[in-house]
């Protein structure tokens, strides 16, 4: 038997694995029994366009379709030499901007959800740009502020 996971850095987040260890009788794959519980169907279909992008193509460069806007795109191109560094400009996310709330989150799941971003925005350019190569960089830096998720053309 060999297991293939296209979502090599997933783990269970700590909150919902404790969370099933403390149900009578405790739940094993806690995470798919949350799911069940507590996330509504629109939820699901909102956070599948998060994690599986529309993308654009402009000026040969690939970006995020809801990052991009010509106004941002020209104010890049006069800073930036080349497609590749204007396209990792564009297409950053910080990770802390998608969610509001923030009692009690820890770093680990914010770095769960860049790893997530990463492996699914790999999986979609793959996708939609087989012919295309694309690096996908997770960055912790100190000048930044939590976990960013980028893509750029090689």
């Amino acid at each position: 038997m060999k297991k293939i996971d296209p979502l090599h850095n997933w783990k269970q987040p700590i909150a919902i694995e404790d969370w099933g260890r403390k149900c009578s009788p405790p739940i094993n794959r806690a995470w798919l029994s949350h799911i069940n519980y507590f996330v509504h169907p629109d939820i699901a279909v909102a956070i599948g366009r998060l994690l599986l992008p529309t993308f654009l193509e402009h000026d040969g460069g690939v970006f995020l379709e809801v990052n991009f806007t010509l106004d941002g795109y020209s104010k890049w191109r006069k800073h930036l030499d080349n497609i590749s560094a204007i396209e990792n400009m564009m297409n950053h996310q910080h990770v802390y901007d998608l969610f509001a709330v923030t009692d009690n989150i820890s770093e680990e799941s914010y770095l769960g959800v860049a790893n997530l971003l990463a492996d699914t925005t790999r999986l979609a350019l793959k996708a939609c740009y087989p012919e295309r190569q694309f690096c996908v960089d997770i960055s912790i830096a100190d000048n930044d502020y939590g976990p960013t998720v980028s893509f750029y053309s090689r």
